[in-house]
């Protein structure tokens, strides 16, 4: 009786240690508010306004759609205001907090506006900023500069067996189009970008029944969806693909949507997704699989699963130093490790990848460098897009990185 009331006594204190560790970290801060909701951030290098990364655990985490200005007519730094504004009415929709936003995507036009978007997050959030990534793109509202989605931790408890699929009172969109996802307790699950052939309205119908095909494999459906990427050109062509996505989910709610004006090849538009899985036993924090009909990769996987509510949003990551696509891929790669390690994660717990390029140089740099820093067996999801700017001077790369801890 005594050695098993000791045996619990252990347990017990390495659970605490362990969820302690969580909270505050020796290289991150706690930070948010809710103790029901536990986040870490993880300051590195020399910016430590902005989080490295944000590590968030026991929580059910709610994506948005993007988020563009109520009035496009104003001015950039006005609408970075505007589309922090109707975050703040999203999050009130939760019952949540600034500081529980976890990680924020801009889609900005220019380097100068995602300048103007982070110095009006510093004044937005000062408990506690997200993971931010930016890339420079036009927009779906020809007038807008910026726009943006977020991911955030809400306590709103809503028994539920597929994503809760919200509209926000006063945002802008249609009454059938979700303003917000909010995924029960479970996995979440990240499938690659994928791109059929035809013109902008076929391919966009084609890729949709494409991943949908992708989730049926993983006994999931349209009902899993928690949000929605396209990679498109022209943007000003958006409305063709919001079209055929309303066609597609014509019998439910549509999920959150998001775009970005890609330089295509000879697909004019390639879709990603994320969904929601019920909790699967699994021996490790992350899993990844390729349907039969697919062809692997040693590069990315075809689709990512992080198994339990834990995991880690990296900002955005460029390089330090201009350089040529070779450097600025090995810098960043140099930093990602250092990133992931301080974040208790390493390179073969990266779940989802986005790699924005703004020249051939570093597109090929980045596939010649791949197999020298990922596992053949476990790289992560990804999308490449071949974008005019990455919204930061003299780089012509940025990496965009979700991963799961290390057991």
């Amino acid at each position: 009786m005594i050695w098993i009331t000791f045996k619990w006594l252990v347990a017990f204190i390495v659970v605490s240690v362990v969820s302690s560790l969580l909270v505050t970290g020796s290289h991150g801060q706690e930070s948010t508010t809710d103790k029901r909701i536990r986040t870490r951030r993880v300051f590195h290098g020399k910016e430590r306004r902005f989080p490295a990364s944000v590590h968030v655990a026991a929580a059910r985490l709610a994506h948005t759609t993007q988020l563009l200005p109520a009035d496009c007519s104003l001015n950039a730094s006005s609408q970075c205001v505007s589309v922090l504004e109707q975050l703040d009415r999203t999050l009130n929709l939760f019952n949540s907090e600034r500081s529980n936003v976890v990680q924020l995507n801009g889609y900005v036009r220019n380097s100068e506006v995602r300048t103007l978007l982070l110095e009006q997050l510093i004044q937005w959030s000062p408990d506690g900023l997200p993971a931010v990534t930016c890339v420079a793109t036009r927009l779906p509202e020809s007038e807008a500069l910026v726009a943006i989605d977020a991911i955030f931790a809400s306590t709103k408890a809503e028994p539920a067996d597929a994503p809760a699929r919200h509209t926000v009172k006063d945002l802008s969109g249609a009454d059938r189009v979700a303003h917000v996802s909010l995924l029960p307790p479970g996995d979440t699950v990240y499938v690659s970008g994928q791109a059929e052939t035809g013109n902008l309205a076929e391919a966009t119908y084609a890729t949709l029944e494409s991943l949908h095909r992708t989730l049926q494999h993983l006994k999931l459906d349209k009902r899993n969806i928690v949000q929605v990427k396209c990679f498109l050109a022209p943007m000003r062509d958006a409305s063709i693909v919001n079209r055929e996505i309303a066609k597609f989910f014509s019998d439910t709610k549509i999920p959150p949507v998001s775009h970005v004006e890609w330089i295509s090849g000879s697909r004019p538009i390639e879709i990603e997704l994320v969904a929601w899985a019920p909790k699967k036993f699994a021996t490790d924090t992350v899993s990844f699989a390729t349907p039969p009909w697919m062809k692997s990769s040693p590069v990315f996987s075809r689709v990512a699963r992080i198994h339990g509510n834990d995991r880690i949003f990296v900002s955005g990551i460029y390089a330090e130093q201009a350089g040529s696509g070779e450097e600025q891929v090995k810098d960043i790669f140099y930093n990602l490790e250092h990133i992931l390690e301080k974040s208790n994660s390493n390179l073969e717990h990266l779940a989802k990848a986005t790699y924005y390029v703004t020249a051939p140089e570093a597109s090929a740099a980045l596939n010649q460098l791949r197999p020298e820093y990922y596992d053949p067996e476990v790289p992560p999801a990804a999308s490449k897009a071949m974008v005019e700017d990455v919204a930061y001077p003299s780089r012509t790369i940025m990496l965009d990185m979700i991963a799961a801890p290390a057991p």
